[in-house]
């Protein structure tokens, strides 16, 4: 159990580490698709260097992609759109705001969103319920924001909310 912690800590640091150098190599303008296949090629090498894995990275305008050269893990970064599939499929989508960042895989799946209504979080919240999450629950409640976490038979949800940001932030763990 401790070994699967620490090779998934070494892939989330490697996966942030290709998404400041995707984020440092393009910059705010758009590249030539040879730039973007030679910059593919370092983040992959660094990524493979870090995890001991290979991997293999795609980019496709605002949106990256880096999956396992077996296949087995996918983890999707940077996309505006609710994600489908993977540990997405458990939660209750939310419907409302904007989406400003998606990383959705097999296991886990971080979602952000801003310019949400608080009564829209709290609508939220009761459609997490209905789907299940409501073992082992903790929720904190303070004037810096809202916080709900919980268990199904499924796996493990956290939502937080920013009353002043307006933003709130999903994430699901997929039991094993």
């Amino acid at each position: 159990m401790k070994g699967e912690v620490v090779i998934m800590i070494k892939r989330i640091i490697a996966i942030l580490i290709a998404v400041i150098l995707l984020f440092s190599l393009v910059g705010c303008g758009a590249r030539k698709k040879v730039d973007q296949k030679i910059q593919e090629k370092v983040m992959e090498k660094t990524v493979d260097k870090i995890t001991g894995d290979n991997v293999d990275i795609d980019t496709d305008k605002d949106k990256i992609t880096i999956k396992g050269k077996d296949g087995n893990e996918e983890f999707t970064f940077g996309d505006s759109k609710w994600p489908e599939g993977k540990a997405a499929d458990l939660i209750p989508k939310f419907k409302k705001g904007n989406i400003v960042s998606v990383m959705n895989a097999d296991s886990a799946c971080v979602i952000m969103i801003e310019n949400v209504q608080e009564n829209d979080f709290k609508q939220y919240m009761e459609e997490v319920k209905k789907a299940g999450f409501t073992k082992d629950v903790a929720e904190h409640s303070s004037t810096v924001g809202f916080g709900y976490l919980a268990s199904s038979d499924n796996g493990r949800i956290s939502i937080a909310y920013g009353p002043e940001e307006k933003s709130l932030s999903i994430t699901i763990e997929k039991n094993e």
